[in-house]
């Protein structure tokens, strides 16, 4: 019968895309520590008070609300790393009190990766950052939704 050859053939197509997939994963993950996280993490043990940057929760919750498939959500993280632009933030409260980000000269490609563990991966939240979060996008006071 043909149907058997072309079903393994889906099958090991889907494996391997999977594979790759969650390989990208964990490539952004680790990129994400090397390029972000002194900024954007949680592990400098800074709550919500003393930060450099809006944790990197906020910023996917933010781009969540926007930008719901993985794709649009990658390509517009990656546009922002590397042309920040005031005029097409989605997160107001963070310029206001960061300042813009500067652009950031890393390869397109692993700022694409990044971009997928921030979407796909489990990213922590920094202390007080729920009661903060509540605070400042209750009553329309921010733009973002409550996705995690």
């Amino acid at each position: 019968m043909k149907l058997k050859p072309l079903l393994v053939i889906a099958l090991t197509s889907l494996f391997i895309q999977q594979a790759n997939a969650s390989e990208v994963v964990e490539q952004g993950e680790k990129l994400f520590t090397n390029y972000c996280s002194a900024c954007h993490g949680v592990s400098s043990g800074k709550g919500m008070s003393n930060r450099l940057a809006p944790p990197i929760i906020a910023v996917k919750r933010h781009y969540l609300g926007t930008y719901s498939d993985e794709q649009s959500f990658v390509k517009a993280v990656a546009d922002w790393v590397e042309k920040p632009d005031e005029s097409k933030t989605l997160m107001r409260g963070a310029i206001r009190r960061f300042k813009i980000m500067l652009p950031m000269p890393f390869p397109r490609a692993d700022v694409e990766k990044i971009a997928s563990y921030i979407f796909k991966g489990n990213v922590e939240k920094p202390a007080g950052f729920d009661q903060h979060f509540k605070d400042e996008h209750k009553k329309g006071k921010g733009k973002g939704k409550n996705l995690n």
